[in-house]
């Protein structure tokens, strides 16, 4: 899975009408992850780092605290 950090470096604002493509709201934090075949999905993550940090280690899998979610998951661009 490609993956990108939880940046600020990484943020964009999107469009009103796709917003609404996406069924996104204003303020709402979104990635897009490319996964197996190419294929690319949009998840909406909650706002808050660490609750964001929480969601992503819950649907690779993971357990530990935020922290420990986090260098796992940056070991995986190394």
């Amino acid at each position: 899975m490609d993956s990108s950090k939880l940046s600020s470096k990484f943020q964009l604002t999107l469009p009103k009408r796709v917003r609404e493509d996406l069924e996104v709201e204003e303020g709402d934090r979104i990635l897009f992850v490319k996964g197996e075949g190419g294929q690319w999905t949009i998840l909406r993550v909650p706002s808050d780092p660490l609750d964001a940090l929480r969601y992503l280690g819950e649907r690779a899998g993971l357990t530990g605290t935020p922290s420990e979610v986090r260098r796992e998951m940056e070991s995986w661009e190394e």
